[in-house]
C-alpha cells in the first residue's frame, strides 16, 4: 500500500516547526554522502513545460521525485505539484503527496536554515520583498530562527497586497511576534535591515546593491529561471559569503549570478558544506552574506518523510493499492 496525501491531509500535519529540523538535516546528510539532490529538468513545447526533480536519502532510506506541469497561453493556466516517494529498501512506492503546501513551507524553511547559519543572531529587522504566497513561509521561518526580531518591513507592488499579507500573517505569528510594517521609502527599508529577503516574480533587479549595510544577510529565493533577477550585480559582488542551495542547480537558475559580470563560481559555497560545518556561513559581523535559493528535490523529499512519519502515526491519508 502507498499513502495518498491531498492538500488538506498536509495541511493538518505540517508545521514549520517540524519541517525546519528536517530541511537542516538533509543538508548535514548531504555533507556526510547520505544523501543527493537530482537537480530539476525541463522540457518544454508550445506554451507546455513538463518539470522534474528528486533526491535519493539513504540515511531516510526514501528516494523521491517531484513533478509539475506549467502551461502557459496568455496567462498562467495549469500548474498542479506532486511528490512521489519509494522505499530504498524495497523499491516499494510508499506515498503520493500533493505538494502547492508542501512546496511553500519547505521553501521557507531553506530560507530559515541558511539564516539560521548566515545572519547575525541578533538582528532585529528584515526588509521583506514580496506579500504573496511564499512570503508568508519565508516569513514563519525567519521568524523562528531569528527571536529577536522586532520588525519586518513589507515591500510589494501592490499596497492591497501588502495590508492582506500583514493582517493575515499578524494573526499567523501572534503574540509577541515582529511588527509588520508596509513600506514607502524602499531604500530606507533596505539601508536599516539586518535581513533582506526576496521572494519575488520579478526579472529585474528590486533595489540599489548600494544600499546594503556591512553586517546584512540576503536571502534572494524567487528566482528558478536563468532569465530572472532579485538583486544586481553591485549586491552580488558586495557579498563576502555567497551559499547556494545548490551550487550546480546554480549554476542553471541563479539569474542574480548568471547576469553578474564575468562573475567566479568558485565563491559559491554549497548549504550542505555550511550546515556540515565544511564551511563558515558568517565570518566577521560586518560581513554581507547572500543565500541563493532555488528550491531543491532534497527539501521536498526531506518534508515528505515527515509527513509520511506523522500520516501513520495519526491514521491520515488514503490508501492506494500498488503491486
Amino acid at each position: 500500500m502507498a499513502t495518498l496525501l491531498k492538500e488538506a491531509h498536509v495541511r493538518e500535519l505540517l508545521t514549520m516547526a517540524a519541517a525546519l529540523p528536517a530541511v537542516e538535516q538533509s543538508f548535514r546528510d548531504v555533507s556526510t554522502g547520505d544523501a543527493v539532490n537530482v537537480p530539476r529538468s525541463r522540457g518544454a513545447l508550445k506554451g507546455a513545460t513538463v518539470n522534474a526533480m528528486g533526491a535519493i536519502s539513504s540515511a531516510l532510506d526514501l528516494m523521491a521525485m517531484k513533478v509539475y506541469p506549467i502551461v502557459r497561453q496568455d496567462i498562467t493556466v495549469g500548474s498542479s505539484f506532486q511528490v512521489l516517494c519509494w522505499r530504498i529498501s524495497t523499491g516499494a512506492l510508499v506515498g503520493v503527496l500533493e505538494a502547492e503546501l508542501l512546496a511553500q513551507i519547505r521553501t521557507g524553511a531553506a530560507s530559515g536554515v541558511a539564516t539560521r547559519f548566515m545572519a547575525r543572531p541578533d538582528s532585529r529587522v528584515m526588509t521583506l520583498f514580496g506579500a504573496g504566497w511564499q512570503a508568508r513561509a519565508q516569513l514563519e521561518a525567519i521568524r523562528l530562527v531569528l527571536p529577536s526580531l522586532e520588525r519586518v518591513n513589507v515591500v510589494s507592488r501592490s499596497p492591497e497586497r501588502v495590508a492582506s499579507f500583514i493582517a493575515e500573517m499578524g494573526a499567523v505569528l501572534g503574540a509577541g511576534a515582529p511588527s509588520l510594517v508596509p513600506v514607502a521609502d524602499v531604500e530606507a527599508a533596505v539601508r536599516e535591515a539586518d535581513v533582506v529577503t526576496t521572494i519575488t516574480g520579478s526579472r529585474v533587479p528590486l533595489f540599489d546593491g548600494a544600499w546594503l549595510s556591512p553586517g546584512v544577510h540576503v536571502n534572494a529565493a524567487g528566482s528558478n529561471f536563468a532569465e530572472k533577477r532579485e538583486l544586481d550585480a553591485l549586491a552580488v559582488d558586495r557579498a563576502t559569503r555567497i551559499v547556494a542551495d545548490d551550487v550546480d542547480v546554480a549554476r542553471l537558475e541563479s539569474g542574480d549570478l548568471i547576469a553578474a559580470p564575468g562573475f567566479d563560481w568558485s565563491r559559491v559555497v554549497p548549504l550542505s558544506d555550511v550546515v556540515g560545518g565544511r564551511a563558515t556561513g558568517r565570518g566577521a559581523v560586518d560581513e554581507i552574506t547572500l543565500f541563493e535559493s532555488h528550491g531543491l528535490g532534497l527539501e521536498d523529499l526531506a518534508v515528505a518523510a515527515v509527513l509520511l512519519d506523522q500520516a501513520a502515526s495519526r491514521g491520515i491519508g488514503i490508501d492506494i493499492p500498488v503491486q
